[in-house]
């Protein structure tokens, strides 16, 4: 199965497109995204960068009994 993206060169306003083979799973995964943007199921990459930081650091605090 092929999934087509396009790139546009920023320089000449040019898309670009090229096939890439995909399998079904890695497609899956790519639509389930999709459809989490549609419905407003995201954060922004800083939000995602604070949400993984503080994840780690609570994660690697020792525990004290």
């Amino acid at each position: 199965m092929a999934y087509r993206y396009v790139m546009i060169d920023l320089k000449l306003q040019v898309p670009v497109t090229e096939e890439v083979e995909v399998d079904a799973e890695t497609l899956a995964a790519i639509d389930r995204g999709l459809k989490a943007v549609k419905e407003g199921r995201v954060v922004s990459s800083d939000e995602a960068r604070q949400r993984i930081q503080k994840w780690l650091t609570k994660s690697s605090t020792p525990k004290t009994r």
